[in-house]
């Protein structure tokens, strides 16, 4: 070969693997053969196909898809992309009538439908994920519900609560991540399918039969926007990305609370891993790696925003890039969904070091509140139990280790002030406190809604 030529070969090889995309969206193939059996029948219906070559194709495009599930498909670099192996591969099966499938049809309006409908069946599997953690989280909030714990505000103690109030907070969490999918999905239930390059199709094609072959809900307005929209790609990974937060904090909380400083929660022996060095550790790594995982979703909704910004009207090849990002953040947030639920499954809350934390000035707030019924204004309710701890604090002392009367001493007041645990985490006895009513009430109405 000549040294020209040798040129050329190599300009077209790297630019075939430059622009391909198939090393990711092979994933797509299951969507990418049910929509062009659809399209098939529509073009049937229109009068472009006959019915011995709908059937043709039907036939051809089930076989595609059963060999790539049995692993026995041939994926071409140099074909680019998921569409162009399977309909290179058509070709290969029936011959030229396999070109008719493309009548009227773009990439542009296939991709982002078959990606519309991957992220469809995708939203109610992370769905499903997300009702599983909820149902370990509900069930240890009810195994453990009568322990009591110091809740905490920058990580300074606060306030007495029930530990099963501060783990439902998680529950609720969720519900939001829920519902913000659910929302997304619903954005996204639109056939793009028939608005062809980019000014819609002029082939008699029967979008409404589309829609519901396909199981769309609608059929977009606006050829033009229909095929260079990316929003639902944005708001799917934003929803992930909000959901990998509360994952995140949870793992925070799991991290400190196992710590020798805690004590709080012993994690099983699945979800730890011991040192390479140091024998007597018990790391929690996969709570750590999902903590830190967080970055990979949330740099794939920068790179999406960053690929997007200031795109001119309407497709561009810019918008292949979306994938990567998209399915690396599904696969992170699937797999860290994945695991929360084994830590949590398998966490040993430890009541006694939970309970011994309920020391110091956790009632101080009880103790201005006490004074405040009694006709103090709180402001300087607030002001003298501020100094009440501060002159304790100085004597190495704390509001838990007085009796009434030396309370009541040290106020110089009339008022009978009772500081208890039990007494003032039950005196939160409206919706959302932690009082043991309002705990228990909130985990059967969970309950109720996640059907354990």
């Amino acid at each position: 070969m000549s040294e020209n030529n040798t040129d050329k070969v190599f300009v077209r090889n790297l630019f075939s693997n430059f622009s391909s995309s198939i090393s990711f969206d092979t994933r797509l193939y299951f969507e990418d053969i049910e929509l062009s059996i659809s399209y098939s029948k529509a073009l049937q219906k229109a009068g472009v196909l006959t019915e011995a070559e709908l059937n043709q194709i039907q036939n051809g495009l089930n076989n595609i898809k059963n060999d790539i599930e049995k692993g026995n498909f041939d994926w071409k670099d140099d074909l680019e992309d998921v569409h162009m192996n399977i309909e290179s591969k058509l070709h290969d099966l029936i011959g030229d009538v396999a070109g008719k499938v493309h009548s009227g049809k773009s990439r542009n309006d296939q991709v982002t439908t078959s990606t519309r409908m991957h992220l469809k069946k995708t939203s109610d599997h992370i769905c499903s994920l997300i009702h599983n953690l909820q149902i370990e989280i509900v069930k240890k909030a009810e195994e453990n519900i009568l322990i009591r714990m110091p809740s905490y505000t920058h990580l300074q103690r606060a306030q007495p609560i029930l530990l099963s109030h501060h783990l439902m907070a998680y529950f609720e969490m969720l519900e939001r991540d829920l519902s913000r999918i659910l929302d997304c999905k619903e954005r996204m239930d639109e056939l793009i399918l028939g608005s062809g390059a980019v000014a819609g199709t002029s082939f008699n094609i029967d979008r409404d039969f589309l829609a519901k072959e396909l199981g769309f809900s609608r059929i977009n307005r606006n050829s033009i926007d229909g095929v260079s929209d990316r929003d639902f790609v944005l708001e799917f990974i934003a929803c992930l990305s909000t959901s990998m937060i509360h994952l995140s904090r949870l793992s925070e909380d799991m991290i400190l609370w196992s710590s020798d400083e805690f004590q709080f929660v012993e994690l099983s022996d699945n979800v730890v891993t011991t040192s390479s060095m140091m024998p007597q550790k018990r790391n929690p790594d996969f709570a750590e790696l999902i903590r830190g995982k967080f970055g990979r979703v949330i740099g794939s909704l920068v790179s999406v925003y960053t690929i997007m910004k200031a795109l001119p009207l309407s497709y561009n090849r810019d918008m292949q890039e979306d994938k990567e990002p998209l399915f690396d953040c599904i696969d992170t947030f699937t797999s860290s969904c994945e695991a929360m639920t084994e830590i949590i499954k398998g966490a040993k809350f430890n009541k006694s070091s939970l309970e011994s934390a309920l020391k110091g000035n956790l009632l101080a707030t009880d103790l201005a509140d006490c004074l405040a019924i009694n006709g103090v204004p709180f402001r300087e309710a607030h002001i003298i139990v501020s100094n009440l701890t501060k002159t304790l604090s100085s004597e190495g002392k704390t509001l838990s280790e007085l009796s009434t009367d030396e309370l009541n001493s040290l106020l110089d007041s009339d008022v009978d002030v009772e500081l208890d645990i039990d007494i003032s985490i039950n005196n939160r006895d409206k919706i959302g406190g932690t009082s043991s009513r309002m705990v228990r009430e909130e985990i059967k109405r969970a309950k109720n809604k996640l059907k354990i």
